[in-house]
This record gives structure tokens, C-alpha cells and sequence, in this order.
């Protein structure tokens, strides 16, 4: 054998090795298999103190062993000193992004706000493919009243959404597993919510802006921005009741009263599109059409244009049922209209309803209180606004009505103690 053979044969040999886990690494991973995660940490732990640090396999399968525990914030370091050691590692990394967005979200409620940021960015750098990252920015961003970089990073979150959502579309087309598909549908809803939820946020500032702006063409400017961001969210999800409304707010708040309107009517015409072209279910559309039929009711009654209210809100209720939303909306605008009897014909069925929230139930009985108001009622109002304080008794509103009522009702030592009481909850 000539030395120009041996040569070959041991470079080869040490690619061989090179491409083999350390019998340590072999070790963590025997451990993961059998469940043993906390000597899987335990030998990595070892390894790394006995001079293996700079083995970017140890730290993996050491975050690998945390992700099975749920222990994300050390998952989370872990990987990243992987990644920092080899950036090439990353690939292996997609599947536990997790990891670095439940840490940074951990860091936000414990106040490391510069803590989340640098994991969040470094987690984009892994795994820049999530838009989840630059949606948890832009709310940091936002809550610091940082605007335009919230924006900028919500419309990153949204264009990262959308190239995901092809990349799905492309895989179900391909895939003939149905468990497959079932999870990749999964996926494809979760980019449509991550859309819709930037898109949201970055309305919400829009309008807070235009709200504040005293410079009509720089109002005019937030307003048209926020237009082509609403219509960029309703291209994606045509039945969002959030960003309907959203849209059409804008539109009222400048008088535009038909294009409000005609949101709805797209919104309808865009479901049954779907349904035609086969991506909206028929059983979903139905309760899409109802959602546009409840928010389209919200804005008649919002233009004050009560009785087209009140038949949108009677359509959508005899396609939803009676749910809270809808029985509120109607004995609302019932109230708006100064017909009280139907209005507590309507929160009357509210106040019997099972499985409302302590709130639903409060407002409810809130509502069935300032309906007997007006009807001079007062025995039937002061009733009614105990009950509500029942479900709400921190609420000073509700107790400044009790005092009232009291008052009317010639009981004023108790009015006394309803107006110490709501003082107290001031």
C-alpha cells in the first residue's frame, strides 16, 4: 500500500470520527430515550466541567433533555451556546423555537425586558423563519409607547406569517398523510391568528395616532396606512370580526358610512369564495357569515341607524343561536332606541344563561337595573343592580347607582353607606 493510499484511507477514517457523537453525547442520548432527563443533564453537566465545553453536541442534547421538562429559560441558553459554538447547528434548532419565545416571555413578566429583547433577537437568528419573535417585539416596542418600531416589527411578524403560510400550503399540497395534513392545517391556522394579531396591533396604534394627530394631512396619512394594513389582514382572513370592525372604524370615524358597509358585504362574498374554491369548511363558514352579521349589526348601531341593527343582529341571531354577544348587542340597541320592555325582555334571557362570566352576568343585570331606570321601576331596579353587584361587588359605579336608588326610594341611611362604600372603592 503507497503512502499516497494510507493517506487517503486515514482522512477518511477521520471524517469517519468526525461525523460520530463523542461517547458522551451517545450517553445524553441514551438517557433522552429512556426518559432520564435529569442524568441526561447531569452527564452533560460532567462532560462540560471535564473540558468538553466546546462540544456544540453536549449543549444541544443538554437543551434537548430540558425541552422534555418543559424547563425552557435553560433549554434556551443551552441552545444558544450550541448555536454560538456552531452557527450550522441552527437547522436542528427549528422544531424548538419554543424555547427561546416562552423564555423571552418569562423574562417580560419578570420585568428583564432587555433580557426578552436580546432572546427574542437571538432566537430570530436561530430560527428566523417564526414570526412570533417580531410579534413579541412589536408589544414590547408598544408597551413602551415606542410606535414605530412596534409597527416595524408587526409588519416583519405579518411578512414572515404570510411566506410561512405558502410554505405550508405547498407542503399539504404535497403530502399524502392525513396526520400530516391535520398538522399542518393546524399550522396554517396559527400563521392566519399570528396575521390577524399583528395586524390588530398595528391598526390599534394607527388609530391612536389619528386620534391624536392634530395635523389633518398627517391624520390623513395614519388613516390611509391603516387602511392597507386592515385590507391586507381581511386578504388573509376574511371573516375577522376584529379587523372588520377595526376597518370599519376608520371608516366612521371619518364619515364614510357606505364603506363601512361594503366591508361586510366583501367579507360575505369572500367566505363564500372560499368555500367555493375548498379552504373555508362549510359548517365554519356558517359561523363566519354569523360573525360578520354581528359586527356589521355593532356598526349599524355604532352610525346609530338602530332598526338595520337590531335585523342584522335578529339574522345573525337566528344563525348563532343566543349568546352573550348577541343577546347584549340587541337589548343595547333595544335600550339606544328607548324600548325598554324588549330590552329587558332580551337581558332577562341573558341574566338565565349558563356559563357567562362573573362580567356577563354583572353587565346583564346592570343593563336590566337602568332599563327599569327609565321605566320608573325602582323596587325592580334596585333588585336587579344587587344582583349585578353580586358578580362585580369592587365595581364604585354600581354602588354611586345603589346610592341613588336608595335615595329614591326614601332608604337613606342605606344610600349613606352605598356612597361610603363606592368612596372606599375610589
Amino acid at each position: 500500500m503507497n503512502l499516497a493510499k494510507l493517506l487517503v484511507i486515514a482522512v477518511a477514517g477521520l471524517l469517519i470520527i468526525a461525523g460520530c457523537s463523542s461517547p458522551a453525547v451517545t450517553g445524553i442520548k441514551v438517557h433522552i430515550q429512556n426518559s432520564e432527563y435529569h442524568e441526561a443533564i447531569h452527564l452533560a453537566d460532567s462532560v462540560i466541567a471535564n473540558g468538553e465545553g466546546s462540544n456544540p453536541e453536549v449543549w444541544y442534547w443538554k437543551a434537548r433533555a430540558y425541552t422534555m421538562m418543559r424547563v425552557w429559560d435553560e433549554a434556551a441558553v443551552s441552545f444558544v451556546q450550541a448555536y454560538e459554538l456552531d452557527p450550522l447547528m441552527a437547522a436542528n434548532m427549528t422544531t424548538y423555537w419554543p424555547a427561546f419565545y416562552n423564555t423571552a416571555a418569562g423574562y417580560v413578566s419578570e420585568g428583564r425586558i432587555e433580557d426578552a429583547i436580546s432572546m427574542l433577537e437571538t432566537g430570530g437568528a436561530i430560527v428566523p423563519e417564526r414570526p412570533e419573535f417580531d410579534q413579541m417585539l412589536g408589544d414590547i416596542a408598544l408597551n413602551e409607547h415606542n410606535y414605530e418600531e412596534a409597527i416595524a416589527r408587526f409588519e416583519a411578524s405579518i411578512d414572515l406569517a404570510v411566506a410561512q403560510m405558502d410554505v405550508i400550503r405547498g407542503s399539504i399540497d404535497e403530502s399524502t398523510d392525513p396526520a400530516w395534513i391535520g398538522q399542518l392545517n393546524t399550522e396554517l391556522d396559527n400563521m392566519v391568528h399570528s396575521v390577524v394579531l399583528s395586524t390588530y396591533n398595528t391598526g390599534a396604534i394607527l388609530k391612536n395616532l389619528y386620534m391624536n394627530s392634530e395635523d389633518e394631512a398627517v391624520a390623513a396619512d395614519y388613516m390611509a396606512e391603516a387602511v392597507v394594513a386592515y385590507t391586507r389582514g381581511l386578504e388573509i382572513d376574511p371573516s375577522s370580526a376584529d379587523l372588520m370592525t377595526g376597518l370599519a372604524e376608520f371608516y366612521i370615524l371619518s364619515e364614510q358610512y357606505d364603506a363601512a358597509l361594503a366591508i361586510y358585504d366583501d367579507a360575505l362574498v369572500a367566505i363564500d369564495t372560499g368555500v367555493e374554491e375548498g379552504w373555508i369548511d362549510p359548517e365554519d363558514a356558517a359561523d363566519m357569515k354569523a360573525g360578520v352579521l354581528l359586527t356589521r349589526g355593532f356598526t349599524f348601531i355604532e352610525m346609530e341607524r338602530f332598526d338595520e341593527g337590531v335585523a342584522a343582529l335578529e339574522e345573525c341571531r337566528a344563525q348563532m343561536g343566543n349568546t352573550y354577544q348577541v343577546l347584549a348587542m340587541i337589548g343595547h340597541a333595544n335600550f339606544i332606541m328607548e324600548q325598554y320592555n324588549e330590552s329587558l325582555l332580551v337581558m332577562e334571557q341573558l341574566t338565565v344563561m349558563d356559563e357567562l362570566t362573573n362580567d356577563e352576568y354583572a353587565n346583564a343585570w346592570y343593563m336590566m337595573y337602568a332599563n327599569y331606570i327609565r321605566l320608573e321601576e325602582d323596587s325592580d331596579a334596585l333588585q336587579a343592580l344587587l344582583n349585578a353587584i353580586e358578580y362585580d361587588s369592587d365595581n364604585a359605579d354600581y354602588y354611586e347607582y345603589l346610592a341613588q336608588t336608595y335615595s329614591t326610594l326614601g332608604r337613606n341611611s342605606q344610600a349613606m353607606e352605598a356612597m361610603q362604600k363606592a368612596q372606599s372603592l375610589r
